[in-house]
């Protein structure tokens, strides 16, 4: 049954990696070359942000799985952090159950441990985004209070877990209270922060000087938002949710209506869509790997 059930998962996730491809072919690609032409110079600069978000995403996440005791710090890690990028197209966040899977595999820990570590990344970066938007709106209003209002969030978030974890005692959920009051807590969501600056900051770099009102800060908070909800709203990647919200934040910034398909276009191909083969590519890696004897310690 269990060899059945994780046959219909991988069919799924190749059904709507098919499904994406597909999506994204049928738009009007050759019209998007014209709009390239100038923004050639910027392309390796957004490419190195994108890569830079994935990156410290994955240094965040190893670093929460290395407090669960899981020792995944090395190539093996690294990849099984890439593989999630191959659900990138599965509804509802089912690609976080790929990382754990893949290093449970690679005998780094126990898969409820590992799963425990994930649920824990998970809330760890919703606070990072929930902190970062409410700096950012903060500064739009007032630049000195952007600071306050980020921090505020981050202990108030902080502070409900806390609390919340005594509920969740004795149970699969369990986590130590002293897990959320810790400075590497505090590193970790300034980390995943870095990883959504540079995605927006990708952005802005693509779309710049295509109005006065495009600004940093603002194409910062609407990659954000627009990311965010579509996580939230269950579509596989997002995908026409996220885009339908990075179009209208930029017809907001006043982007004259030709601009849009081709600056959406362009930055989720550079954010989104090279990296499902690439997490195919890392998820095929850690399937013929070897496992190894499991490196999980006790948890401090």
């Amino acid at each position: 049954m269990g060899g059945f059930a994780k046959l219909a998962a991988f069919a799924l996730l190749g059904a709507f990696t098919v499904y994406g491809v597909l999506e994204f072919a049928g738009g009007d690609w050759r019209s998007a070359l014209g709009y390239w032409e100038g923004k050639l110079p910027v392309l390796p600069a957004v490419l190195a942000l994108a890569a830079a978000d994935v990156a410290l995403e994955a240094l965040a996440a190893l670093w929460v799985y290395g407090r669960f005791g899981v020792r995944a710090f090395d190539r093996y890690g690294a990849a099984a952090c890439l593989s999630l990028r191959a659900g990138l197209l599965l509804p509802a966040q089912l690609a976080r159950f790929i990382r754990p899977d893949a290093l449970t595999r690679l005998g780094k820990g126990t898969f409820s441990t590992c799963l425990k570590a994930e649920g824990a990344t998970f809330l760890l970066d919703t606070i990072s985004v929930a902190a970062l938007t409410a700096g950012l709106l903060a500064w739009r209003w007032q630049p000195l209070v952007a600071p306050v209002a980020a921090v505020a969030v981050v202990l108030g978030s902080l502070a409900a877990a806390r609390f919340l974890s005594g509920w969740l005692a004795d149970t699969r959920f369990d986590l130590p209270t002293d897990f959320w009051w810790r400075r590497s807590t505090f590193a970790i969501i300034g980390i995943e922060a870095g990883a959504w600056i540079a995605h927006g900051v990708a952005f802005w770099l693509l779309i710049r000087g295509l109005s006065a009102a495009v600004t940093v800060v603002d194409v910062t908070l609407a990659t954000a938002l627009a990311s965010t909800v579509g996580a939230g709203s269950g579509a596989p990647g997002g995908v026409g949710v996220t885009d339908g919200l990075l179009g209208a934040s930029l017809r907001w910034m006043e982007v004259s209506a030709e601009h849009l398909a081709f600056a959406v276009g362009g930055f989720r191909l550079a954010t989104f869509w090279l990296w499902v083969p690439v997490g195919w590519g890392a998820l095929v890696l850690t399937r013929r790997a070897q496992p190894q004897p499991s490196q999980q310690r006790a948890t401090p």
